[in-house]
C-alpha cells in the first residue's frame, strides 16, 4: 500500500476529504488479505499432495494440521461448552466430520491417487452444487433462483473430468473421495449455518474436537514419519497446515470480507485450483491435461457465476 502524499494547499486545489480515501485504503487492504488467503487455500493442497508424495501418513500431517489450532482453541471450546452442547448433535456431528478430521483424512487419501490441480478443483469447486442439492433433497428447499445455469456448468465440468480421467491409473479413485470431501463440507457448510454457532464457536468444536479424535491414535502410532521429513518440508507443512489453514486463512478471510463485501472474497475462491494448478507444475512436475483444463474451467467459471448471482 504506497502512502498519501499532501499536497500544498496554496499549488494545488483543495484536496478531496479524507473519509474519500479511507474506502480505498481499506479495499487494497481487503484484496492483500484475500490474496493472502487464496494462497494459503492453495498451500492446503500442495502440502496434502507432497505429504501424500513422501509417504506420510495422513495422521501424521492431520498432526500438524489440528494439534496447535486444537490446543489454541481449547479454552473457547470451555468457555462456549453451553452454547455448544445446546446445538443438536447431528448438527454437531456434520460440522465436526465436514471440516473436521474425518473431512482432511478424505482430502489427503484423494491426493495419494490424483494430481493437486483436480483435488483444488472438485473440493471446493462442486460445494455450491452440493448445497444446493442437500438443501432440495433433505431440507426440501427449492433451488436458488437464478443458479440453474451455474449449476449445471459445475456439473458439466465434473462430467468432462469424469468422462475424460477416470482411466487414468488410479485417479478415479481419488476423484471418488474428492466428491465425498466436498460433500462433507457442504453438509459442514449447512449445518453449520443451522446450528447458529458463532465461527470461533465452530472453530473451536473443529480443531479441538479433532485433537481430541486424534490423540488416541496418535498415542498408539506415534508420528515418527515427521522426525525423518527434512526440515524445510516440516516448516513448510507447519506453516501452511499448523498456522495458515489454522489460524490466519480464518482470519484474513473475515478481514477480506469486512472490507470487500462477501460477493467479491466468495468468487475469488474460484482462484485455488488456478493458482494450485500453476505451483503444483514446478513443485511436482503435474502438467494438466486438455481435459483437466476444460473441466477445470467449467467448475470456475460457474463457482463465480453461483456467486455474481447471489
Amino acid at each position: 500500500m504506497s502512502a498519501s502524499v499532501a499536497l500544498p494547499v496554496t499549488a494545488q486545489p483543495p484536496l478531496r476529504p479524507a473519509a474519500d480515501a479511507t474506502p480505498q485504503h481499506a479495499a487494497w487492504a481487503g484484496y492483500a488479505a484475500l490474496a493472502v488467503t487464496v494462497l494459503i487455500w492453495a498451500g492446503f493442497f500442495l502440502s496434502l499432495r507432497a505429504g501424500a508424495r513422501a509417504h506420510l501418513a495422513p495422521s501424521e500431517l492431520a498432526a500438524i494440521r489440528f494439534a496447535p489450532a486444537g490446543l489454541a482453541f481449547l479454552p473457547v471450546l470451555w468457555l462456549r461448552r453451553r452454547r455448544i452442547a445446546a446445538v443438536p448433535w447431528p448438527l454437531l456431528l456434520s460440522i465436526l466430520a465436514g471440516s473436521g478430521l474425518p473431512y482432511f483424512l478424505i482430502a489427503g487419501l484423494g491426493m495419494r491417487h490424483a494430481p493437486v490441480v483436480d483435488g483444488s478443483t472438485l473440493i471446493p469447486g462442486t460445494i455450491p452444487l452440493f448445497v444446493a442439492l442437500l438443501g432440495a433433497l433433505v431440507y426440501r428447499q427449492p433451488l436458488p433462483a437464478g443458479r440453474g445455469g451455474a449449476l449445471a456448468a459445475i456439473a458439466a465440468g465434473v462430467a468432462v473430468l469424469l468422462a475424460f480421467n477416470h482411466g487414468a491409473g488410479e485417479v478415479w479413485r481419488g476423484y471418488a473421495l474428492f466428491l465425498l470431501g466436498s460433500l462433507m463440507w457442504a453438509n459442514f457448510t449447512v449445518a453449520l449455518r443451522r446450528s447458529g454457532l458463532a465461527p470461533i464457536e465452530g472453530a473451536a468444536l473443529i480443531s479441538t474436537g479433532s485433537l481430541a479424535l486424534l490423540a488416541p491414535w496418535l498415542l498408539l502410532h506415534p508420528p515418527i514419519g515427521l522426525a525423518a521429513l527434512p526440515a524445510a518440508e516440516l516448516w513448510f507443512h507447519g506453516l501452511v497446515q499448523g498456522v495458515g489453514v489454522g489460524f490466519v486463512a480464518s482470519l484474513t478471510y473475515a478481514f477480506a470480507i469486512a472490507r470487500l463485501g462477501a460477493q467479491r472474497p466468495a468468487a475469488a475462491g474460484a482462484l485455488t485450483p488456478v493458482l494450485a494448478g500453476l505451483l503444483a507444475v514446478p513443485l511436482f512436475g503435474e502438467i494438466p491435461s486438455a481435459a483437466t483444463l476444460l473441466g477445470m474451467a467449467l467448475i470456475v467459471a460457474g463457482v463465480v457465476w453461483v456467486h455474481r448471482s447471489h
